[in-house]
């Protein structure tokens, strides 16, 4: 799915990605430990080919909606963030992101851009629900949903390992009357 126009906050320009973002600081960022400590694609190696063929696929998809986060100030690319698989019928969504440039990390920007995108599935179209699985441990992204409007709905005790050890999942939702 792609948008049509990019959606703009005070900080970002949230933009349909492109074959071309695919190398750079995108590659770089896929393959950083310490970046991807907290994601499912930690656990594979990745190249331009293989990130180009996803941004093809998200772009394709009815779906999925993958999103570039651009900072409004310079145009840097500096994360992405998913909303998806779209489940039309039940009017529900998932969502995940990742600041892959460090420099960004604690500046709110996650909150902006999550907040952005949940708006725009609960209004533009017609979600009623968006959830997010969270690793307990990972206290920014915790915070970060919490910012955006997302309230704890469930907590799956030990149901992760991060970095080997035992982690609970935090199932945060935005929508409704939550």
């Amino acid at each position: 799915m792609k948008l049509a126009e990019p959606l703009m906050t005070e900080r970002l320009m949230l933009r349909t990605l492109e074959s071309a973002d695919a190398g750079g600081a995108y590659l770089a960022w896929m393959n950083d430990p310490e970046i991807m400590r907290y994601t499912e694609s930690r656990f594979a190696s990745h190249d331009a080919a293989a990130l180009e063929g996803f941004i093809e696929a998200m772009n394709a998809s009815a779906d999925n909606l993958l999103l570039g986060l651009i900072t409004a100030d310079q145009g840097n690319h500096i994360g992405n963030i998913k909303l998806g698989p779209i489940d039309g019928h039940h009017q529900r969504a998932w969502i995940g992101i990742i600041i892959g440039d460090r420099a960004r990390w604690g500046q709110g920007l996650a909150s902006e851009a999550i907040d952005a995108v949940a708006h725009h599935g609960l209004t533009d179209l017609g979600l009623r629900r968006i959830a997010a699985g969270i690793y307990a441990d990972n206290q920014g992204s915790v915070g970060a949903f919490a910012k955006a409007g997302f309230h704890e709905v469930a907590r799956l005790p030990g149901w992760s390992l991060s970095e080997g050890v035992a982690t609970d999942d935090v199932i945060m939702m935005r929508g409704g009357d939550l």
